[in-house]
């Protein structure tokens, strides 16, 4: 068989050498772009890690941050809250039978504390969401019964520790400050809400300007009444308070009393009066002049212009239709022309929707029934019988009047439909007559009114 099979020529091994070169380098190529894809793919699954770990710790950051926040603000009232709860506790633990288990004795202990010391928070939780939501007649109220209720309970607790006739001891003055301050330090914490709510609506009432230590102390009065100039005037930066005050006091001072109010006082008990001081000369104002004349160069002056020429040619397109329908309702008689063409054009004109327009259809002749009116007899004139008025009727005839482009709009159509061997549509149709589409829309709809 080996001496029956062809040797291959130079040019096939050589070829062959080639391809298989070709197909080493190309899988080289592959497992090369292979492997840098799997390390990209890699990097991107790394940093979808990483950035899902990094959203993760931050929700974990802000979480705690909140429950710092809130431990910060509301841990000391709940030790207060403890504190009372506690005093409570070890008195009703001791009142309890020592026959029963302690766990027993101790529970029984606890609902009784807790049950004592929620009643004036709850009527404070009321007062808190009544502040809340507005209500601030019915959170004073209810802020009051709380405290009311809060001191009873404040004297519960310190007769609970106390010594011979109400004598004060540390523990017993302890509890109940912890129960009488309970509900109070709950409304700092809802008064600081109600600040926070009004901050977000822009509605806190500002007090006006506050003035430096030093300058409190040097000027009291005058600081105290450029305070109050700034309450009354909504200025709250204390230069223009403290100046805008003494112009004021200076000005009422140069009007009233130059020399002062005491000076004034003693100079009108002696007999003598004090001169008003010089007025000032009224300003004198500068002499008018002439406006400046307008030049078309200028773009606004342009764009006014042409704002008056549009609503000018908008007056004058609406003033006919407007007549027109005057016309209607003084003579109903009329209507029936108004409809059959001139109207309508008016309408197309003002640019109005096409679903608000109405069909234009051929009126019949409406009978006009005038009745006649007999006047009532005078009282003399023997009695009659009365007649009966007879009606009469006459009628108008109404002729239907086309429209003026009719003619035009008929000789496009029929041009149109030899053109393109079917029946125009409606913006072909008003393109080449040159009139709206809804115009030849409607004249289309009443030749086929026409021809059925």
């Amino acid at each position: 068989m080996n001496l029956l099979r062809r040797r291959p020529t130079a040019e096939e091994i050589t070829a062959a050498a080639r391809a298989e070169d070709e197909r080493r380098r190309l899988a080289v190529a592959f497992a090369r772009d292979q492997a840098a894809a799997d390390q990209a793919e890699q990097r991107r699954a790394e940093k979808r890690r990483r950035k899902a770990a990094a959203k993760a710790r931050a929700r974990r950051i802000a979480r705690l941050r909140r429950w710092a926040e809130a431990a910060r603000t509301v841990g000391p009232l709940l030790l207060v809250n403890t504190a009372a709860v506690g005093g409570q506790t070890a008195y009703a633990f001791t009142r309890t039978p020592e026959s029963l288990p302690a766990p027993i004795r101790l529970t029984v202990a606890l609902i009784y504390a807790a049950t004592v010391e929620s009643i004036s928070l709850y009527v404070n939780w009321h007062a808190h969401d009544a502040l809340m939501n507005g209500a601030t007649g019915t959170a004073a109220e209810m802020r009051r019964r709380s405290y009311g209720i809060a001191a009873i309970v404040a004297a519960m607790n310190y007769s609970h520790f106390d010594g011979e006739n109400w004598e004060p001891t540390p523990f017993a003055v302890g509890s109940g400050m912890a129960s009488l301050l309970s509900p109070w330090l709950w409304g700092l914490h809802t008064r600081r809400q109600q600040h926070v709510q009004l901050l977000r609506k822009d509605l806190v009432d500002e007090t006006g300007a506050v003035f430096d230590r030093k300058r409190r102390k040097a000027f009291p009065i005058r600081t105290w009444k450029a305070a109050r100039w700034s309450i009354e005037h909504n200025e709250r930066d204390p230069r223009r308070a403290w100046d805008g005050y003494h112009a004021e006091r200076e000005a009422r001072r140069a009007g009233s009393a130059p020399a002062g109010r005491l000076r004034a006082a003693w100079a009108a008990l002696r007999g003598r009066t004090a001169e008003p001081a010089a007025a000032e000369p009224a300003p004198v104002e500068p002499a008018h002049r002439e406006p400046e004349p307008l030049s078309l160069d200028d773009p606004e002056v342009l764009a006014a212009a042409k704002a008056r020429l549009d609503a000018r040619a908008a007056r004058e397109r609406i003033t006919a239709g407007a007549a027109r329908f005057r016309i209607a309702h003084t003579d109903p008689a009329r209507l029936v022309d108004l409809e059959a063409g001139g109207l309508w054009d008016v309408v197309d004109a003002t640019d109005e929707p096409a679903h608000v327009r109405r069909a234009v259809a051929a009126q019949q002749a409406r009978p006009v029934t005038v009745t006649a009116v007999v006047p009532d007899p005078a009282p003399d004139a023997p009695a009659q019988p009365p007649a009966s008025p007879e009606p009469t009727t006459v009628s108008r005839p109404a002729p239907r009047r086309e429209p003026a482009d009719d003619a035009r709009i008929r000789e496009a159509y029929e041009r149109l439909t030899r053109d393109l061997g079917r029946e125009p549509k409606g913006p072909e149709l008003g393109a080449a007559a040159g009139v709206s589409k809804a115009t030849a829309n409607r004249w289309k709809k009443n030749r086929r009114t026409a021809t059925q």
